[in-house]
């Protein structure tokens, strides 16, 4: 099995401690605008909301720094865009070790992807 700790760089250590979904539906709810024939022209879909949250432990030099990072983004299932809405830190030190380093923040979006096809569509990937 792969692990999300061998995705990261040697020096952050990372857990993931809750995930929720608020959403007002279960699906993408579809909304159809059409001209004076009835044909359609767009659909809008409802986003789910979702909130993740993530716990660092990040060695630098002889300091420990422990924290959490939260997330809330929108997922729109029906092409699997993924909108990030609000991003908090615990520990403003955080935000070099993870905003700071490109690798870690694609880690972290390619993390909650996976997470959301597997909730999603019930494959272990």
């Amino acid at each position: 099995m792969y692990s999300v700790l061998a995705m990261l760089i040697h020096n952050v250590v990372f857990y993931t401690v809750m995930s929720t979904v608020h959403s007002s539906h279960c699906n993408g709810l579809e909304d159809y605008y059409s001209t004076k024939d009835d044909h359609v022209v767009k659909k809008a879909f409802t986003p789910m909301r979702i909130s993740h949250l993530m716990a660092f432990n990040i060695k630098e030099n002889n300091d420990q720094i422990s924290g959490i990072l939260s997330i809330e983004l929108d997922y729109y299932q029906y092409d699997g865009n993924i909108k990030y809405r609000d991003i908090h830190y615990s520990d403003p030190r955080l935000i070099k070790h993870i905003e700071g380093n490109p690798r870690v923040m694609k880690n972290i979006d390619a993390y909650l992807r996976k997470n959301l096809l597997e909730s999603e569509y019930g494959i272990k990937f």
